[in-house]
């Protein structure tokens, strides 16, 4: 019998910031030590990271293996990819580099999936969006609403329920010999491709919120902005290669655009495409400071919510119409 039980991954490229609390994380689980494994693949960081990993190995002091690879093609696509055919575990377990695990995060994972059907592939469970101290508190109060980033289970649901993708999963090794590995020509949403092809195989998801984790978001606008670009960006990409890989939430910000643009040349037309204009954009208002006031009463961090709001659904929209026409595969 395979003595190692789980296999615990996390791919990283130049986070010298996060990776010691994600490693660290991993490494401090309540959950038998000879039982899972570490694997930390490095994307080749050209800052501190791979001095980080090692102080924190240095410091370390249980009985965990820690393996460490070194990813050359420098993707996120095939760092996983190395990290699930080096895994030694019947099941893979991943958290990113920016992530924190809860201390019984292994061993909810694995609780869980065991009391469930043999057709559930992957469980997963909540994820907290937070900052770290100093940093900006805004960008992750939007990017932990609703309004912000659409209604992924896995970012607000309080119940155990059948979702159709989860965050940070546990998932059971053999999956990935069945529907294959992580797409490499992906530079982003490789979650969403994969998780189509666990579900057209026949395979579920099960959320379960007492499995927890934080993610630190990124630490100013413009680095949340760049990334709401390259999601809208890759969006498209897969949305490309199979339609029912994306669900409605994603193209949302992407209608959302081209409804300003169109109305707004209409307008010129005719001024009753003005006041639909008008219409909308009041109605966006009003739905922000909504779910603004779910997560501050300050006035002034609610107006801060409500630009941050339209310029990441903006910047997200932009990335979705720009890689629509795009011809570039």
């Amino acid at each position: 019998m395979n003595e190692v039980l789980i296999t615990a991954m996390v791919v990283v490229r130049n986070e010298e910031n996060y990776i010691k609390i994600s490693l660290k994380s991993l490494l401090e689980q309540d959950f038998p030590s000879n039982k899972y494994e570490v694997i930390v693949v490095d994307g080749m960081s050209t800052d501190n990271t791979m001095q980080s990993i090692k102080q924190v190995l240095e410091e370390y002091q249980g009985n965990t293996k820690v393996t460490i690879l070194q990813n050359e093609k420098k993707l996120l696509a095939s760092g996983w990819n190395m990290g699930i055919k080096n895994a030694k575990g019947t099941y893979v377990i991943r958290i990113d580099a920016h992530a924190k695990a809860s201390k019984n995060f292994i061993q909810k994972s694995l609780e869980t999936i065991e009391k469930l059907p043999a057709d559930v592939a992957c469980v997963g469970g909540r994820l907290l969006s937070v900052s770290l101290e100093k940093e900006d508190k805004t960008i992750s109060k939007v990017l932990s609403s609703p309004f912000g980033i659409g209604n992924s289970k896995f970012r607000y649901a309080d119940k155990p329920q059948y979702v159709d993708t989860v965050a940070f999963g546990l998932y059971k090794k053999e999956i990935f010999e069945k529907v294959g590995y992580f797409d490499e020509t992906l530079e982003r949403n490789q979650d969403n491709n994969i998780h189509n092809r666990i579900r057209k195989a026949g395979f579920k998801f099960y959320f379960n919120p007492e499995i927890k984790s934080e993610y630190y978001v990124r630490n100013n606008l413009k680095k949340m902005l760049k990334q709401g670009f390259k999601n809208g960006k890759w969006n498209i990409v897969v949305f490309k290669q199979d339609k029912n890989s994306l669900s409605l939430r994603h193209l949302i910000p992407f209608i959302f655009v081209l409804s300003i643009i169109g109305l707004a040349i209409l307008s010129f037309i005719n001024k009753i495409f003005l006041y639909l204009l008008e219409l909308e954009l009041a109605l966006y208002l009003v739905i922000g400071i909504i779910f603004a006031i779910k997560k501050t009463k300050n006035p002034f961090e609610i107006l801060k919510m409500l630009l941050y709001f339209f310029l990441l659904h903006t910047s997200y929209g932009i990335g979705s119409l720009l890689s629509i026409f795009s011809k570039k595969k």
